[in-house]
């Protein structure tokens, strides 16, 4: 299994190396391997310079590894780990390292057994948010910032999304095989709009609308809503 943090833009500021997953690998673009390894990151991978787009590089890294098992987080995680729901709150109990791969492992299991392809964790904020006594959702959106993927040759991510990719595949893999299996009863938080670098360096508010209309189009009745939120092109999937 091999954990995959695509990033661009932010040596010195990859944070989920230090929150819960030191070992995972950093797939950076050439001319910045020797910045972030400057940074400390000590497992950094060169991707061709070439290779533009966050969804282009991570089809780069599948076709790259030939590890059955990938694991795609993002590069801002904050928080992850256990919801201990009590009384009017949730009490967050952290994971280490061995603790999560363990759980990567279950789920990528999980996954062969029912014939699917892409597991996640549900991104929440709220604590409250995260529902241990429904731990699997099988109708349920997952996306890259914690995804699993059976690296098997034929499950990439659709080039014609420079953003949304991990929304097309989620979708897709749905339709093709029934469902997808959506880890509800762990904790996954990142810190995606407020760092410069990643995908924030190309996308656009243009870009985010041309995309959402034509993943409403490929799958139509799953795009419930689509809306601004402070300057943040959303989508919510209806299932």
């Amino acid at each position: 299994m091999i954990i995959a943090v695509p990033s661009k833009g932010r040596a010195g500021k990859v944070i989920s190396t230090q929150v819960r997953l030191p070992n995972c690998v950093v797939y950076v673009p050439e001319l910045e391997v020797e910045a972030y390894e400057d940074s400390g990151n000590k497992n950094v991978v060169a991707v061709p310079n070439d290779v533009l787009g966050i969804t282009k590089t991570r089809n780069w890294i599948l076709k790259n590894n030939k590890d059955p098992w990938i694991v795609f987080i993002d590069d801002d995680l904050k928080n992850a780990g256990y919801v201990e729901l009590q009384p009017h709150k949730g009490k967050h109990r952290k994971l280490d390292e061995v603790q999560f791969l363990g759980e990567f492992r279950k789920l990528f299991e999980l996954t062969e057994d029912l014939n699917y392809r892409i597991w996640g964790i549900s991104m929440e904020s709220s604590l409250r948010a995260v529902y241990p006594y429904r731990p699997f959702l099988f109708q349920t959106y997952v996306t890259a910032s914690c995804m699993g993927i059976i690296n098997d040759g034929r499950t990439y991510f659709n080039e014609d999304y420079p953003v949304k990719e991990d929304y097309e595949l989620c979708l897709r893999c749905i339709v093709e095989d029934g469902g997808v299996v959506g880890a509800r009863y762990l904790y996954w938080e990142n810190d995606h709009w407020h760092k410069e670098g990643g995908c924030k360096d190309y996308r656009t508010q243009k870009m985010e609308s041309r995309i959402t209309d034509k993943l409403m189009r490929q799958y139509p009745g799953f795009v419930r809503r689509a809306k601004d939120r402070k300057g943040q092109f959303c989508i919510t999937l209806n299932f």
